[in-house]
């Protein structure tokens, strides 16, 4: 019984690291740029509208859970969060946009941070979240 839940577990365990591996080496040239652009940002009158097209192949065993999310400061930032679950063996498109509704007051406030969070999982074992600033994309191409 002992040798048998042992080796469950690590034949999860394996599969759960090799699918982990796999989709990082799929999404990674889409991140790095290498696959074009994954953003655009378009000035319309003082408004900055920013958004994210990021390609999400899943090579892995699990389905891969992506969300993209922002918490903004102040009014004046409107952000369309963003959710996709890829099925194993297929791909998907993340779709994030964010807007700066005043671009001049934006830029002029001491604080140019936009707390955002990437949530990143593989059903059902493993789950991380990371904090990031998306206030770096604006007025930067958003890509």
């Amino acid at each position: 019984m002992t040798l048998a839940v042992t080796l469950i577990v690590l034949i999860v365990i394996g599969t759960v690291i090799y699918s982990a591996y796999e989709d990082y080496t799929a999404v990674r040239p889409y991140l790095s740029g290498s696959q074009g652009p994954v953003g655009t940002a378009q000035v319309v009158g003082n408004s900055e509208v920013i958004t994210l097209n990021i390609t999400l192949p899943n090579r892995g065993f699990y389905t891969l859970n992506v969300t993209v999310s922002c918490s903004s400061p102040n009014s004046n930032i409107v952000c369309q969060n963003a959710s996709l679950a890829v099925p194993a063996g297929q791909q998907g498109v993340l779709r994030f946009k964010m807007t700066v509704v005043n671009l001049q007051q934006y830029t002029s406030s001491g604080s140019q941070r936009i707390n955002g969070t990437v949530a990143i999982s593989l059903e059902p074992f493993v789950s991380l979240s990371v904090g990031v600033n998306f206030g770096g994309l604006v007025g930067t191409g958003g890509g």
